[in-house]
């Protein structure tokens, strides 16, 4: 007696570990295998319903298959309805218009960007929400660390408009924005020394402010 409990509970182990490979592994790969299980054992279901309820083998195929038609339609809807609330999600709440939808063909490095944020700035670029914050490493020639007024300067030729002539509204909005999407040589952005250097940059000499964005208007619409 002992010998068989034995060996029916290894065989229920062995078959629980099998059944759970397959559900994990398989059946909860991804979508398309979910939707092919559901349908698959809902036909199957389906079918020995009516047969079982006297309906012939042809008219229980076809209801059957009437049904999963129904149920794909279904599981459709449900599928499009949760990405419209995952694309809702994932769609910045700033009211910005980029000139550009993506940086094909630009050297990144050269706007201070690494080539591993490309597909990140492409999101910010389409009014989504990066992975993750994108680091600015750009220096200005008498300082060391990644220039606020380089990003601004960037950020200017980038949205359409630009944003040096922004009410204050505009003004918090456009930091909140820049907080939420930036690091600065890896640290956190600094809304005082945002702020100041917001100021000290919108009152540039009309002269100077155009020359210093000759060199990113070149590397972006050249």
């Amino acid at each position: 007696m002992d010998l068989l409990v034995r060996y029916l509970g290894q065989f229920l182990f062995r078959l629980n570990q099998a059944f759970s490979r397959l559900l994990y592994f398989r059946i909860l790969q991804n979508h398309t295998s979910i939707v092919i299980f559901i349908l698959l054992t809902s036909f199957i279901i389906s079918f020995i319903a009516y047969w079982a309820t006297g309906f012939s083998y042809y008219d229980a195929l076809m209801y059957s298959v009437v049904v999963e038609v129904g149920l794909f339609l279904l599981l459709l809807i449900i599928g499009a309805s949760y990405e419209v609330q995952r694309l809702k999600k994932s769609r910045c709440d700033y009211s910005f218009r980029f000139v550009r939808s993506n940086l094909n063909g630009i050297e990144i490095s050269d706007l201070g960007f690494s080539e591993m944020d490309r597909s990140n700035l492409a999101l910010v670029l389409n009014n989504l929400r990066p992975k993750q914050k994108i680091d600015f490493k750009l220096v200005s020639d008498n300082r060391i660390a990644a220039d606020y007024k380089q990003l601004l300067r960037i950020l200017y030729l980038l949205i359409d408009g630009g944003i040096n002539e922004y009410s204050k509204e505009q003004k918090d909005q456009l930091f909140t924005f820049i907080q939420d999407t930036f690091t600065l040589n890896g640290l956190d952005v600094n809304l005082a020394s945002l702020r100041s250097r917001y100021s000290e940059w919108i009152n540039e000499k009309e002269d100077e402010f155009e020359v210093k964005l000759k060199a990113f208007r070149n590397i972006l619409f050249q």
